[in-house]
């Protein structure tokens, strides 16, 4: 099952739903945020600007997807559920058919009736921290067990290379252990690819003459790196480089 949550946040305050107006309400007695589960054929976004208008009376105007909570209560199917800040909405605020509404300040947040788990990943929005994944595993009220991820953000390099460099290549970014990924080092690929080109006047080929085309065996070496090392490792394959051009493709992604 897919839910959205967010936390509609002014003058340092998040807005808080109790949750006292259903008879049977797995949230009865609780502060949380406003949200709730996807219809068919809902995109989480969706759900997510549905939700916060149907129970707030605000219209979002942006938000920042901030998470994914994986609550597992008892032997029911997990719940995914997507976390949300929004600082910037529009609207009137009206009366909830699921709970009072109250504008909270944060410092006093963590005192409120929550679930257990909830104090774990509000004290990561409230430090503002990466992307999370948060497992929190439930038996009725108390958390047995939890596991918090965040989401790392690489640049992936695709460098087109003489076959004979790329060790070369390998031994100046392992003196920064650059290529280690969790318990692996050395960790990169390599594929053929042939090279086709045509020198100009000016330049000093490494292969090739001025003025006619030339075809050689390359490889194409890739891997990635954080990114906060992006410019470190763009140098040092630059450095090893033969080639007066250097072709280096760097893709940013997150995992």
């Amino acid at each position: 099952m897919i839910a959205t949550l967010c936390y509609l946040e002014k003058d340092n305050k998040y807005l808080m739903l109790y949750r006292n107006k259903k008879e049977i309400d797995i949230n009865k007695g609780k502060w949380i945020g406003v949200g709730g589960k996807l219809e068919k054929g809902e995109t989480p976004e969706q759900c997510l600007i549905r939700e916060v208008w149907e129970e707030t009376g605000y219209t979002l105007n942006s938000y920042e997807y901030r998470g994914i909570v994986i609550f597992n209560y008892n032997e029911d199917d997990p719940l995914f559920m997507y976390v949300y800040t929004s600082s910037n909405f529009s609207g009137i605020e009206k009366e909830c058919n699921e709970g009072d509404l109250k504008w909270i300040p944060k410092d006093e947040i963590l005192d409120l009736k929550l679930w257990e788990g909830d104090k774990i990943f509000l004290k990561l929005l409230f430090e503002n921290s990466p992307f999370f994944y948060l497992t929190l595993n439930y038996e009725n009220d108390n958390v047995i067990s939890s596991k918090l991820e965040f989401k790392e953000q690489y640049s992936c390099f695709e460098v087109f290379v003489p076959e004979n460099y790329v060790e070369k290549i390998v031994e100046n970014l392992k003196k920064y252990s650059l290529l280690t990924e969790g318990f692996y080092a050395d960790v990169y690929s390599t594929a053929d690819a042939v090279g086709h080109w045509k020198t100009l006047e000016g330049g000093s080929p490494f292969d090739g003459e001025i003025g006619k085309s030339s075809v050689a065996n390359e490889k194409i070496m890739r891997f990635r790196v954080k990114r906060d090392f992006e410019e470190l490792a763009y140098y040092l394959v630059k450095e090893s480089h033969p080639y007066e051009t250097a072709v280096i493709n760097v893709f940013r992604m997150e995992v």
